[in-house]
């Protein structure tokens, strides 16, 4: 005689769904009954979905499939692996979103239902098994048109995350995720993230904003403004680089981004631009030293007939490329250039003289190029 599907697995006594009913079992006898095929929960709109809890994630925002608050009828079916055969170790721990504190678990299944005055309140999941993923099938109704996507706008307390140290990123599968890890012992990770879920990430004095697809906004706030703009280098750096593990780069990025000068103006063959004035074996960089020089005619190189120089213009002639040991190659943009005449600050170069540029520009780490200058001399 076949095994019977039930909620406690095969055994001498178990309860099972049968008829739309929930009966209990006891060998070959129903000894109770729980009916609840009588019940209807009307609803306007019903989604339906399998959500993927990978093993150890914590804090997933079941967003009631884009219900959010809205939400007046939830069930949670759970699938655990077929290898996950300790019958304790399968459950799933969950609880609502303005209530961090207090974490419930299910096993099998589990029913919310409201109406249109108590919805049911966004859910956060976590698989507490370190093995095995479990999925989650997921019938979500409302009772009328009411939809909007909700974040955990409330408190976010678990999408913000304070104390940190940059070093607190480590990576979880390479080329996958990441996560970030609490200063206790042992250590233990808060939250992990999708790479390919991270839409935006913004950085406001010693806060990283990031809007992930899964989670919403996750607010990241860290010791130092210096551990921020580590932690926006390194985040930006395994976007673009998503099979790096972040143990390999713990000493930070302190190291300034490079400008590559041409040899000559406007890489000719004439004009040439000079290193502490030496013309030997250029082209030169800022990796190569600090100062640099070049003499250029206005009527030559200027804009609208040799009228003026503006800074575009500059960044035309003058420079080759920039580069970064995280950020890759990088944009110059008329705003990092500074033009200093012998008597002000301008942004436009008129007339014949002597001129110096300096440079208002750092990589996302935030290593600038201080102290680089070239002086210009602009012939008629």
């Amino acid at each position: 005689m076949g095994c019977q599907s039930s909620l406690f697995g095969a055994s001498a006594q178990y309860i099972k769904v049968s008829g739309g009913d929930f009966i209990a079992i006891e060998g070959a006898n129903t000894v109770d009954r729980l009916t609840v095929s009588d019940l209807r929960m009307p609803y306007k709109q019903l989604l339906r979905s399998r959500v993927v809890l990978k093993s150890g994630q914590t804090n997933y925002l079941l967003n009631h499939l884009g219900l959010g608050d809205n939400a007046t009828f939830l069930c949670i079916k759970a699938i655990y692996n077929q290898k996950s055969v300790i019958e304790e170790d399968n459950y799933v721990k969950w609880s609502f979103y303005d209530d961090m504190a207090k974490v419930h678990t299910m096993a099998q299944m589990m029913v919310l239902t409201g109406n249109s005055t108590n919805r049911i309140k966004q859910l956060y999941l976590s698989n507490p098994s370190e093995k095995y993923p479990v999925s989650l099938d997921v019938m979500v109704g409302v009772i009328d048109d009411t939809y909007t996507f909700f974040n955990d706008s409330v408190n976010q307390s678990s999408t913000s995350f304070v104390g940190l140290n940059w070093t607190d990123i480590q990576t979880h599968i390479v080329g996958e995720s990441f996560k970030i890890n609490d200063k206790g012992t042992p250590v233990r990770p808060l939250i992990y993230i999708e790479i390919v879920n991270i839409e935006t990430i913004e950085k406001t004095g010693s806060i990283l904003i990031i809007d992930d697809a899964s989670y919403g906004t996750i607010f990241l706030q860290f010791l130092t403004e210096y551990d921020a703009y580590q932690a926006h280098s390194l985040l930006n750096f395994i976007i673009e680089n998503p099979n790096i593990d972040i143990s390999q780069y713990q000493s930070g990025d302190n190291e300034d981004p490079k400008i590559y000068f041409y040899s000559s103006i406007g890489d000719l063959d004439n004009d040439f631009i000079a290193l502490n004035g030496d013309l030997i074996s250029g082209p030169y960089n800022t990796s190569m030293g600090l100062t640099f020089s070049t003499e250029f005619s206005l009527f030559t190189y200027g804009t609208a007939s040799g009228t003026y120089i503006d800074k575009p213009l500059l960044i035309d002639l003058l420079i080759d490329k920039i580069t970064d040991n995280r950020d890759g190659t990088m944009s110059m943009q008329p705003s990092n250039i500074i033009i200093n005449s012998s008597t002000a600050s301008i942004s436009t170069i008129l007339i014949p003289g002597t001129y110096s540029l300096t440079f208002n520009f750092s990589d996302i780490a935030h290593n600038t190029l201080e102290g680089v200058h070239m002086d210009l001399t602009i012939t008629a």
